[in-house]
């Protein structure tokens, strides 16, 4: 077998074994109740040890690890465990993100963090880690109990996964400015700590930016509660045309005063044109409004949050109010950590009837 090969076949048994354990509850268990029958009875609690680590990289690293050695051609032929194979850096980035896709705590590379700057991976650092990399080189060790450990090992991974409800079929048809401009309407009514409010405009704002067809510019935001300064952001949704900022936008469930102080050190320190604030302000007289701004040297538009909403679906044709939900699902399921907040916005597509087989 090529290096290449077995690359892909690591990735393949690592997906497969997880996928199998994701969707079998009874298939779970067994895996879980297998590495109790392994003949060293030190190995159950080492594997335990690095699989409840924060660091994941372990975690992962193991199973890759294991699995080039089940994955072998002639499997009666060892291979030093201990040592990372060519290839298995981009094995790590694909199981990093398949675990991420399917709602799995995951790091990007796993080799990153444990195996970045030299092959051998038995480094003293982590002691049941290192014991369990050389019991698996052992020419002693049976194939069976190393499955074992990386089923085990599966499961493991398979229970950690969030339960987060899958993003259902969107109709098309159903998406007219009236139905989507109030489930968006209802989102922001929930009470979301800004999370609603701050992706909604964002997804919307990356669908429109599709539809015109504009090369090389693309919408960012950064995760839910990220300030601008950790991030190194204009504000919490930025337009790009390449790396230059060419509209930024503060999104806030709160009263929009509280993002004008800052919005002129903003500008000056990304040498930004102007700065937008989305907040709920249709509660004061535009007037008021307007000449309150225009005591500002800094241009400063303020807008309210449900209009801005609404005149962004009216200018969306259908298709592409259908992207900017499904956008919606993965900034909300990846840029924030609250699996009720995933679920509550399908549910409300669905009571919204905007699913394919919704009554209308």
């Amino acid at each position: 077998m090529t290096e290449i090969g077995q690359s892909a076949r690591v990735v393949f048994l690592i997906k497969d074994t997880v996928s199998r354990l994701l969707s079998d509850a009874a298939a779970r268990d067994s895996a879980i109740q297998q590495i109790g029958k392994i003949s060293d009875s030190s190995i159950a609690p080492q594997a335990e040890t690095v699989l409840a680590s924060t660091n994941l990289s372990y975690r992962d690293g193991l199973l890759i690890q294991f699995a080039y050695r089940l994955t072998m051609t002639n499997p009666t032929v060892g291979l030093n465990v201990a040592e990372r194979h060519s290839g298995a850096r981009s094995v790590a980035a694909q199981v990093g993100t398949f675990f991420s896709e399917n709602h799995i705590p995951a790091v990007k590379d796993a080799y990153q963090n444990i195996g970045k700057n030299s092959t051998n991976l038995v480094r003293g650092n982590f002691r049941e880690f290192d014991a369990l990399l050389l019991w698996a080189s052992k020419t002693t060790t049976s194939l069976g109990d190393i499955a074992s450990v990386f089923a085990y090992g599966c499961a493991h991974v398979a229970r950690t996964a969030r339960a987060v409800k899958q993003m259902p079929q969107v109709d098309r048809a159903a998406l007219s400015f009236a139905k989507v401009g109030a489930l968006a309407q209802e989102l922001f009514k929930m009470g979301s700590g800004g999370a609603y409010e701050q992706f909604v405009i964002a997804a919307l704002l990356q669908a429109l930016v599709e539809q015109s067809n504009l090369a090389g510019v693309r919408v960012e935001t950064k995760t839910l509660n990220a300030s601008d300064k950790s991030s190194r952001a204009a504000g919490d949704i930025q337009i790009l045309s390449g790396n230059r900022v060419i509209e930024a936008y503060e999104v806030t469930a709160n009263a929009w005063r509280t993002k004008l102080a800052g919005a002129g050190k903003t500008i000056k320190d990304h040498d930004l044109a102007r700065m937008n604030i989305i907040a709920k302000a249709d509660n004061e007289p535009l007037g008021m409004l307007l000449a309150e701004l225009a005591q500002k040297t800094d241009d400063v538009a303020v807008l309210d949050l449900g209009h801005y909403a609404s005149a962004l679906i009216a200018t969306l044709t259908r298709p592409f109010r259908a992207a900017a939900l499904a956008r919606l699902y993965e900034y909300l399921d990846r840029y924030q950590p609250d699996v009720a907040l995933v679920n509550s916005y399908v549910d409300a597509l669905i009571s919204s009837k905007l699913t394919v087989g919704a009554e209308s």
